[in-house]
C-alpha cells in the first residue's frame, strides 16, 4: 500500500502526510491548538490543504503557506479571503467534486455535511474533505480520505469504490459524528485501515480511542490505528 508514506497527527484535525517526493499539511491548526506539540515554525510542507474555513482548522493556514512557497489547496472561496486578507499568492480555489494534479499524485475535494465561516464570520464556502490519490512511478498509488468535519453521509459508499487504503474520520462527535456513526463510515468506505481525528482537544469532544479501535476491530474489516500527537504512522506496503 504505501511505499515510503507515513502520516502524522499534530492533535485535532492536523495531520501531515510524507510522501517519497511531497509533505501535505492538512487542516493547520498548530499555534494555538492545546494539544498540539508542533507549532507553525516548525513544519515546511509542499502542499496544504484546507477542508473548510472554521477557524480550528485555517488558523496557521496563510503564515505557512506564506513562509514555504507551499500550494494550498482549498474551496474557493477560502483560497480567495487567504489571497485578499492574508496574501496568499500560491493557492488554487476548488469546488466540491473537482480535482487537481499535483507533485504527489491527485487531490479532489469531497463533499462533507458541516458548515464552513471564516474567523472574520464572512462566508467560507461549502465545507469538504480531501481524496488523495498518491503516486510514484512503477509503484501501486495510495488512496487517502480525509473526510473533514462531517456527519455520517451515505454516499460515502461511493467515494470507498474508487478503494481507500487509509480513511481519516471524526470520532469526537457535538460538531461532527461521533464514534458510532463513524464505524457506520467506516463500513460504506471500506478502508485497509482506519485512524480516528477531531477528538480529546477539549472536554466537549472527549472520546475513548482504544475503545473505538476495539469497535471498528469488531464490527468492520478495517485495521483502526490510534494515533499519538507527533508519531508518524508508516502505511504498510
Amino acid at each position: 500500500m504505501s511505499h515510503g508514506i507515513s502520516i502524522t497527527w499534530h492533535g485535532h484535525s492536523t495531520w501531515s502526510i510524507h510522501t517519497p517526493n511531497s509533505h501535505i499539511l492538512i487542516d493547520p491548526f498548530l499555534d494555538q491548538n492545546p494539544v498540539a506539540k508542533s507549532k507553525a515554525i516548525d513544519l515546511s510542507p509542499t502542499h496544504i490543504l484546507v477542508s473548510h474555513g472554521h477557524f480550528d482548522h485555517i488558523a496557521d493556514a496563510a503564515s505557512i503557506a506564506n513562509r514555504t512557497g507551499a500550494q494550498l489547496l482549498a474551496n474557493y472561496e477560502i483560497a480567495s479571503w487567504l489571497e485578499k486578507n492574508h496574501g496568499v499568492q500560491n493557492g488554487v480555489g476548488m469546488n466540491l467534486g473537482g480535482s487537481i494534479k499535483t507533485a504527489f499524485g491527485s487531490a479532489m475535494l469531497t463533499t462533507a455535511l458541516h458548515s464552513s465561516s471564516l474567523p472574520d464570520g464572512s462566508y467560507g464556502g461549502t465545507a469538504g474533505g480531501w481524496l488523495l490519490e498518491i503516486t510514484a512511478a512503477g509503484r501501486p498509488s495510495t488512496r487517502i480520505y480525509y473526510a473533514g468535519d462531517t456527519a455520517l453521509f451515505s454516499d460515502m459508499q461511493l467515494i470507498g469504490q474508487r478503494g481507500v487504503d487509509c480513511f481519516i474520520v471524526p470520532i469526537g462527535d457535538l460538531f461532527t459524528m461521533g464514534p458510532s456513526d463513524s464505524i457506520e463510515a467506516i463500513a460504506l468506505v471500506n478502508p485497509k485501515l482506519a485512524i480516528p481525528t477531531h477528538f480529546n482537544t477539549w472536554p466537549p469532544i472527549a472520546q475513548d480511542p482504544v475503545a473505538w479501535g476495539h469497535a471498528v476491530t469488531e464490527k468492520t474489516s478495517a485495521k483502526a490505528v490510534t494515533p499519538e500527537i507527533d508519531k508518524p504512522v508508516l502505511l504498510d506496503s
